[in-house]
């Protein structure tokens, strides 16, 4: 009896230390690079991305949604602080604004939406490996009424 308690036991021990070599070889470096020896880029270069942004964005939607009060207290040219992390593959995640509390809140929603649409970017590269960075981006809008 003592005898099948124990090889019980040793067989736990060795499953367990199977499940977790799984996992220590699944896991998945999520750290966010800093300082890296190439920054990431869109596609194409600034020109590519003010073009990807113009196309895609909807003023004419976040015109018919800023009242008078909107106006007033943000303004007909506000400027969307945008952050997120390029990642490895150059994807886009983790995306925020950062000063939503500045901008009206039709312009936080719209350059939300476009960035999440984002084509992916050339990662940056810290020792000639791509890495996570995260990036910050100012967006504007002009958004006069004419």
């Amino acid at each position: 009896m003592i005898h099948i308690i124990l090889t019980s036991i040793a067989l736990l021990f060795v499953s367990l230390a199977f499940a977790q070599e799984r996992v220590e070889s699944v896991e998945i470096d999520t750290s966010i690079v800093r300082n890296v020896d190439k920054v990431p880029e869109f596609v194409g270069g600034v020109s590519a991305w003010s073009s990807f942004i113009s196309r895609s964005f909807d003023a004419y939607d976040v015109i018919s949604q800023l009242d008078s009060t909107d106006y007033v207290d943000f303004g007909i040219r506000q400027t969307a602080i945008m952050e997120f992390t390029v990642c490895e593959d150059g994807s886009i995640c983790d995306i925020r604004v950062a000063n939503k509390d500045k901008i009206s809140p039709a312009f936080a929603k719209e350059v939300l939406r476009v960035m999440k649409r984002s084509p992916k970017w050339h990662p940056g590269l810290k020792n000639e490996k791509a890495v996570r960075t995260r990036i910050r981006q100012n967006i504007v809008g002009d958004f006069e009424l004419k």
